[in-house]
């Protein structure tokens, strides 16, 4: 399937056939493409947990308003933003020529360090361009997910055991999707530039 193919085929999915589970082998196929996402200064501001055990997605579906399809999903995705991920910049650039790594560290310190709302901002914004590689990278391996920001943060980023540097930016609920969606409701979409 070509890129425009698998744009045009992707849809948010609520409901998923559970007797076809996301495997770990899935799972990794698809997270070696989300590593290549675009991030600022390559700081990848991001983490997923994934979450398939029952109980867990039952405590998550409580976190997120009682929406059903966290629970019945093949896998729940909780998209991470790392608001500190700054502080690797001498190991990202620790190969780079002299004055570029010098300069790259000090921008980056300079940039983040001090501004606490630019890099959640930025974090944000860097999870949010993997999570929509997750999505197309999951649906070219014939997986439906749903993007999700009806959530608790507070309660998500317990569930998913998050330190104080991680924020939970969205949900991604992922499996085998059933029904399809109509093309009619696909078509319905306004098209705006």
């Amino acid at each position: 399937m070509n890129f425009s193919e698998l744009v045009r085929a992707r849809r948010s999915v609520r409901d998923y056939d559970l007797s076809q589970p996301v495997s770990d082998a899935d799972l990794k196929a698809i997270f070696d493409d989300v590593i290549l996402s675009p991030s600022a200064f390559n700081l990848q501001q991001w983490a997923f947990v994934v979450v398939r055990e029952s109980e867990q997605k039952k405590r998550l579906r409580a976190a997120s308003m009682d929406q059903v399809q966290v629970e019945n999903c093949g896998a729940a995705i909780v998209v991470c933003a790392r608001l500190d991920a700054h502080v690797d910049a001498p190991t990202i650039f620790a190969q780079a020529p002299e004055p570029m790594r010098e300069r790259m560290i000090g921008m980056t310190g300079q940039m983040y360090g001090g501004n606490a709302q630019f890099a959640r901002d930025e974090a944000i914004r860097g999870a949010s361009l993997a999570a929509m590689t997750l999505m197309y990278a999951a649906k070219e391996r014939g997986f439906d997910t749903g993007a999700m920001i009806g959530f608790n943060p507070q309660q998500v980023a317990e569930v998913a055991g998050l330190t104080a540097n991680y924020i939970p930016a969205m949900l991604i609920v992922m499996g085998r999707g059933t029904p399809p969606a109509t093309r009619a409701a696909i078509a319905s979409r306004s098209a705006r530039w």
